[in-house]
């Protein structure tokens, strides 16, 4: 995920996903922010490169360096640290999506926020139909608040290395090349 992360943050001119979800959710500088299922640390690194002002940590079962071990559904913290709770394109693959929600809840300070991010329906879509293939549908995210879009051009060979990145081969028409096409989050407020 982290090398096709890099190539749509390439093709799209942005950070993509952590830099344009923060855009989108325009933080102030002060607040706590906890970011679950942080991996390799990227979105807690970019708060740090725009200046964050306040604590920034990251969780995850198999941490990146910065980053806590932890599971989302026994948070190592206590009760009302954070102001914003993150779990960016993590939530589908919990366990216990119910536990995780709940922990979250729980570290979250009064009137705090917990946001999800997700692929939307669009994420990539124009590539995939001209490779002839579709994405299989996942469960259906909430109704998002927002719906963040960065157009790309998409080549043939941009195309390759993308299913390269999900382990698959194809074969690439260079007539159906270059695509129009665009990296699409959803977020939506989790907060209770």
């Amino acid at each position: 995920m982290r090398a096709r992360d890099a190539w749509l943050s390439h093709l799209s001119g942005k950070s993509w996903p952590e830099g344009v979800l923060l855009d989108a959710l325009r933080l102030s500088p002060a607040l706590d922010v906890l970011d679950v299922g942080a991996g390799d640390g990227r979105l807690v690194r970019e708060l740090s490169r725009r200046g964050h002002a306040g604590r920034v940590a990251g969780v995850d079962p198999t941490p990146g360096p910065g980053v806590l071990a932890a599971s989302a559904e026994a948070l190592p913290f206590p009760d009302a640290s954070f102001n914003v709770v993150l779990f960016m394109r993590v939530l589908a693959h919990l366990p216990d999506q119910a536990r995780a929600l709940a922990e979250a809840r729980r570290v979250l300070r009064p009137g705090g926020q917990v946001w999800g991010a997700a692929h939307g329906p669009a994420h990539l879509r124009a590539t995939w139909a001209a490779l002839g293939q579709s994405l299989a549908p996942g469960d259906t995210p909430p109704e998002s608040a927002s719906t963040i879009t960065c157009p790309l051009t998409v080549t043939g060979d941009d195309a390759r290395f993308l299913l390269g990145t999900y382990g698959e081969e194809a074969e690439v028409s260079p007539h159906l090349f270059p695509v129009q096409d665009a990296a699409q989050l959803l977020v939506w407020s989790l907060a209770p």
